[in-house]
Order: structure tokens, then sequence, then C-alpha cells
């Protein structure tokens, strides 16, 4: 802690005459003297320096704008969130959002709303607020897991400025994943005083609260009592009833909180059956390819990405780069096999990492991406260990290298520096708002499917803002990449239903409907159509089988239009727009 000492005698030995010391230098009791004779730990020193350029780092996002299209109009929009009066957070904590269920970060919003209405700011500003809390605490967490402050540092630095977190950072809808890691890290703090401290019950119900505040706040931390599992194993607890008897209302919630997440997910359309596409080994083939993928951009956080969709088949095969990747496993494999001292170490900062991220990675079904950069941000926490272990380790040795190497080892550490934060600064940036995160998208050209994704939400936002010449233009951009997505043929098709060419929007209908037979959307829009062109008994056919399929806005359509003479307006027609989380 900071601390201030006046100048006066009685730092002094009597009758021993008191040198001056330069400032930067340790006093007696290992503290740094700084300017102004203020004295500070030397670890105090480090995470204060850590926080402040890690600010300096995000100050620009400051200046970005909300993503409309891109979940942030979705929130704003949201009569919880920005409605009058009071803040509802009744329907804020009964309701699901944007097909989750996380109403502390609504809850966030909508105090944030109150407070700076539409102005964009603030709410990143609690964004980055929350990330210099979570990197705090995330050196608090491996100071005591890593008993020093040397590799506690390193890993939250690494957390702090590594390009693959601003996403979670600079994107005002990802406040649930600062949150959740807020109270999952400090949930995690207190378990860890629970097993060192007398005052165990007290710590216990701590930590059993902030785990259950970051159910609140993210799915993903219904992982948590798996990450207490590892740390018996980190801390060489031995298995018993007590051991296990302890986990069981960490495992209670996570389940009940498992549960709703994927109601919530369902209700939303979020859940894709991956068997429709991908055989069984495909699947197991691809979770292999995430976790892949999230290691390669931790060593190479190069052509990040706001999308990253899931690879396309080739005549029925994974492309060859899915395969490719699998090489890192096997390397990171035998790196833990030959890893000596250090390897218990390393396999609970593996497992860490494996455990935490199990929530998202592409199992038996999936969100609409494979891979996603906020999905790292508690994660990582898990190879930075690795990381800073081995960083560490060089820094102890440092005595027995000889001094070229020794300044190649220093040359080389502020260069990775040096080159993370740079990427970071500029990763911000990209977040500036909607047109320049998709444009960045499309111009990596990374996949026909990422490009076509990056197309359609583009067109999303065109359409939105009543530019339909722009809308139009985006979503044929979108086909050309991919001819079979649906989302684009329906939604272009609508767009040709409000431009008064209902004939074209029945071609698109057609053509989604053939790819998906029971495409609901694709059904009630075309009835919209039908009954336009002067065909109501057919659209009251295609309203029908819409609403078998349990889409309930065509109830509403045969109730009104298939018992009375009453044109229907295209504008009136399902959008259906995925989002992300």
């Amino acid at each position: 802690m900071f601390s201030y000492y006046p100048d006066n005698s009685n730092h002094a030995m009597a009758g021993v005459r008191k040198s001056k010391k330069p400032t930067g230098m340790k006093n007696e009791t290992g503290k740094i003297e700084l300017p102004g004779k203020f004295f500070v730990s030397s670890e105090t020193l480090l995470i204060s320096i850590i926080l402040l350029f890690t600010f300096l780092i995000y100050a620009g996002s400051l200046s970005n704008d909300f993503l409309t299209g891109w979940d942030d109009g979705e929130y704003l929009s949201d009569q919880s969130v920005s409605g009058n009066g009071p803040i509802n957070t009744t329907a804020i904590f009964s309701n699901f959002h944007l097909g989750m269920y996380q109403p502390l970060p609504v809850l966030t919003f909508a105090i944030n709303y109150k407070m700076a209405g539409d102005t964009a700011w603030p709410y990143i500003f609690t964004n980055l607020l929350l990330h210099l809390l979570n990197t705090l605490l995330v050196f608090r967490l491996m100071k005591r897991w890593m008993q020093g402050f040397i590799p506690a540092g390193i890993v939250a630095l690494l957390f702090a400025i590594h390009p693959m977190h601003v996403e979670a950072v600079s994107w005002i809808s990802t406040r649930s994943s600062g949150l959740y890691s807020f109270f999952f890290l400090a949930a995690l703090l207190y378990w860890d005083r629970y097993l060192e401290s007398e005052k165990k019950a007290k710590y216990y119900l701590y930590a059993l609260l902030f785990a259950l505040l970051a159910m609140f706040s993210k799915s993903m931390a219904a992982t948590f009592p798996l990450i207490l599992l590892l740390i018996d194993f980190l801390k060489g607890r031995k298995l018993s009833l007590k051991l296990i008897a302890e986990k069981i209302p960490f495992f209670a919630f996570s389940v009940i909180f498992g549960i709703i997440a994927i109601k919530a997910a369902d209700s939303f359309g979020h859940i894709t059956v991956l068997e429709q596409d991908y055989t069984i080994i495909q699947r197991f083939i691809l979770i292999l390819y995430g976790i892949a993928f999230y290691i390669i951009k931790l060593l190479a956080p190069t052509h990040l990405s706001a999308i990253y969709a899931f690879p396309e088949l080739v005549n029925g095969s994974l492309p060859a780069y899915v395969y490719s990747s699998l090489l890192v496993l096997l390397l990171a494999t035998c790196g833990l096999w030959f890893s000596g001292k250090n390897r218990k170490e390393f396999i609970a900062g593996s497992l860490f990492f494996l455990l935490s991220i199990s929530m998202v990675l592409p199992l038996f079904w999936s969100r609409i991406f494979i891979t996603a950069d906020r999905y790292t941000y508690i994660p990582y926490i898990g190879l930075f260990m690795i990381v800073a272990r081995l960083f560490s380790n060089l820094y102890e040795a440092r005595s027995t290298i000889d001094r070229t190497n020794s300044r190649m080892l220093i040359i080389a550490s502020v260069l990775i520096l040096a080159l993370l934060s740079a990427a970071t600064f500029n990763r911000t940036k990209t977040w500036k708002d909607t047109p320049t995160l998709l444009t960045d998208v499309i111009e990596k050209k990374r996949s026909d499917a990422d490009m076509a994704h990056g197309y359609f939400y583009l067109a999303n936002y065109y359409d939105a803002a009543n530019n339909n010449e722009e809308a139009m233009k985006y979503y044929d951009l979108s086909l050309s990449r991919n001819p079979r997505y649906l989302l684009a043929l329906n939604n272009r098709g609508i767009l040709k239903g409000k431009a008064g060419y209902p004939a074209g929007a029945i071609d698109d209908f057609n053509a989604a409907i053939r790819i998906k037979p029971d495409y609901a959307e694709a059904f009630y829009n075309r009835g919209v159509a039908l009954y336009q062109t002067g065909n109501p008994d057919k659209a009251c056919e295609d309203w029908n089988k819409a609403l078998k399929l349990k889409f309930r806005p065509a109830g509403d359509a045969i109730t009104n239009y298939c018992q009375r003479n009453v044109l229907p307006d295209f504008n009136q027609a399902n959008q259906q727009t995925p989002k992300t989380d």
C-alpha cells in the first residue's frame, strides 16, 4: 500500500547520519521510494503500472459508438432498459434477453441508461472499469495460486492487454463477460480464503454468493464448480466425502442455470443442431479445432474477427485447415508431458482453460459462430499461467544467464509487450461502429462463410436505417458468397416485398423453403407476398403451415386476413435477424 513518511529525525538511528537515497530505490522495509517521499511496495507499483497502462491502451474506445444491429441497439430498445419511470427489475429478472438469461448485466444497462441516456461512452467506460477491476482480481488470485507477484504480474498483464480480450471490453453488449468475470474471480478468491482461513463458514458463503451472482450474469459461470475441483487438484487436497459435499450447492446452481441457458437460447433460435450438417466424428473434430483455434490465437493474435463461421464442408469433408490445426494440440500435449517440475501447474492451467471454455465449444448444439474472442476472457487465465511460469523461471534464472542472452531476453519481452499493446490499441478502433466492424470482417476474407455473414449483418444495418438500396446490395453480396444462406434469402425477400416486388419476394421465400422445408418464417412471409399478389387461399395455406411449425405471428395473420378481406402490410412481416451474445 502507499504510505507517506514526513522528513524528520525519527527515521534515523540516534547518532547516525542519514544518507540521501535517489528516488526509485528500495528502502530498509523493501518498499520503493517515489518522488515526494512516497513509498510503495514492489507489487503495488507493478499492478498500478499495469492498470494505468491498460487504461491508456483502451482509452480510445471511449469515442466509439453503439453498434446498431450488432446487439447494442437491441438492448437500448428494450423497454426494461430504456422505458420511462423506475427500472423494471421484475421484467429484467423474469425474461430472457436476446436468447440469454443475464439479468444483472441488463440491470447495469438500465442504470447506464438512466444516467446517460443514449450517449455511448459511459457504457464503454463501465466495461473498461470492469476490465480494470478484473485485472486487479486476476493479479490477487494469481499471487495466491502461483506464490509470487512476478508470475501474478505477468498473468495480469497478459489478461489486461491481450488483443483477444478487446471484444469483451470495447463492445458494449459484452457487459456480461466483464460482469460475470468480476463475480467469478471474487468467488475464487473467497474460496481460496475459505480453504486457508479458520473462519471457513463466512468465506464459504461469500464464495457461494459471488458464484451465484456470476451465474446471474452469464451462463459460462456454470463451470464454476468444475474449477473448484481443479483447485483441489492444484492444492493437493485428498478426495473425501467432505470435499464432495462442499461442492453440492455450487453444482446445484450450475445445473439450474445451465437448463435456463439452454431454454433461453432455444427460445431465440440460437441453438443450431450440428448433426444436420456434420457427422459425429466431424463434430468431435470441430471441438478439437475450436480448442486449437484459441491456442493459436493466444500465441499469434492476428486476423482477429467479430465473426468466425463454422467451416464449410468440401465434398462432404471438413477443409484441410481444420485438420492441420490439430497439430497444435499434439504439440501442446507433448509440451505438458515434458514440462518437468512445473507439470502439475501446467496441467492445472490447461484444465482451467478447457473447463471454463467448455460451455461454448461446438458440442451437439452451438450458437451461430464456432468461436468468439470474448469467450477467452476467463479461460485464457489458465494458459496465461503457463506462459507466466515460463517467463518467471527465466527471470529467476537471470543470474545464471550471460549478459548477451539476458539482454536478448529483455529485448524479446519488450518486443512482445509492444506488439500485443499495439495490436490491442488498433483492435479497439475496429469496434468504432457497425459499418467499421463488419467491413473489417469482410476485408479479412477468412472464408466465404465469414464474408457472407459480414455482408448479411451489414445489410441488416442499412435495412434498419431504411437505406433499401444499400441493404439490397449487401443481401445480394451475402448470397453471392453463400447462395444457401437462409436468413439472407428471407430478409431479401422481405425487402423486395416492401419495395413493391412481391413476385421477387416469393422467389426468395421459395428458395429458402427448398433448402429448409420446415422454415416457418419463410412460409409466413411467403403468405404475405401471396396475399399481396391476390392469392389469399394460398396465403392462408402458408400461414397454417407456419402456425403448425409454432410460428405465433401466423395465428394473428389467419385471424385478421383469412376471415376478412383486409390486405396486410408487408412491413408487418416478421424479419428474422439472428443476434450474437
